[in-house]
């Protein structure tokens, strides 16, 4: 699904205020409990995010490229960096991310000696795209890692996982996937809707 049909389509999370207030208000020591939720939150997101701007990047520097974000963001909360009034959270962690994949492509072109090149540059480059296109990409990674954390809880059935990858994934018409698994219509379309609400639920967390 494109960036634009993702942003008809859904509303945007916010950052849960008492969550982010939590670890602004233990900067000086972050509160362990607190910022293991935020990363289980957040650290798909970003994943995700990394995955959209540079997918090329290989597993591992990905998941270097995600630890880079949340050093940054111990630093951040420690100094009172970020301010809630100026700019949302979303944007400003989404910002975030982006600069530090565009410091990592430097440094890697400083240690090999040579300069990024021309494409490279404006394939990763805050700077030339704008505030609306990076909401875009912020979504769809809340979205993706959405779906990925529902289709992993131990409640849902292997059933219930088959009928959302045949109609969300491959595109099927409900009919025709609960065809295919041989079971009436009315109860993939309540599979669906109900796996459906429950992306919902998990995207009021971002």
């Amino acid at each position: 699904m494109s960036a634009d049909s993702a942003r008809n389509e859904w509303s945007y999370p916010e950052t849960s205020v008492t969550m982010f207030r939590t670890l602004r208000e233990a900067r000086s020591g972050v509160d362990d409990a607190a910022w293991a939720r935020f990363v289980d939150i957040y650290g798909p997101v970003i994943h995700h995010l990394v995955r959209l701007l540079s997918p090329g990047m290989s597993d591992a520097d990905t998941d270097e490229a995600v630890q880079d974000v949340f050093v940054k963001l111990v630093d951040i909360l420690r100094s009172g960096a970020y301010d809630p009034s100026k700019s949302r959270f979303r944007t400003y962690l989404s910002t975030l991310s982006r600069r530090l994949l565009i410091d990592r492509y430097r440094a890697s072109a400083r240690r090999q000696s040579r300069e990024v090149g021309l494409d490279a540059a404006e394939d990763i480059s805050i700077e030339s795209d704008p505030g609306e296109w990076m909401d875009a990409k912020w979504l769809v990674a809340c979205r993706m890692a959405a779906e990925r954390r529902v289709m992993e809880e131990s409640a849902l059935s292997d059933q219930s996982r088959e009928v959302w990858r045949l109609v969300a994934v491959d595109g099927l018409p409900v009919k025709v996937a609960a065809k295919q698994l041989g079971i009436p219509a009315n109860t993939a379309s309540k599979i669906k809707r109900r796996i459906e609400a429950r992306i919902t639920a998990v995207l009021r967390a971002y």
